[in-house]
């Protein structure tokens, strides 16, 4: 077992100290682990990430207006943009 292996998820990291593949690893899971009926069809997902894309607010996969991870909230079929950017 290396050593990212063996340590724990950290829960209170910066994202300067977030190991960035696992990151995204844990982005893709948790969108793969939602149930069908509360996920956001594919076409409406990009669309929605399109606008974070070009958004000020986006910073890191992160919005600094909310606080949320675009991705996960862009894959949620009830996702809702607090700018009104996208819906």
């Amino acid at each position: 077992m290396n050593e990212s292996e063996s340590r724990r998820p950290c829960l209170r990291c910066l994202l300067s100290e977030i190991d960035e593949e696992a990151y995204r690893k844990n982005i893709l899971r948790v969108t793969e682990l939602m149930k069908a009926s509360e996920k956001a069809s594919d076409q409406v997902k990009e669309r929605r990430l399109a606008a974070c894309r070009v958004c000020d607010y986006l910073e890191s996969g992160t919005c600094r207006a909310c606080g949320c991870y675009v991705e996960l909230r862009a894959a949620l079929k009830g996702g809702r943009c607090p700018y009104k950017k996208w819906n």
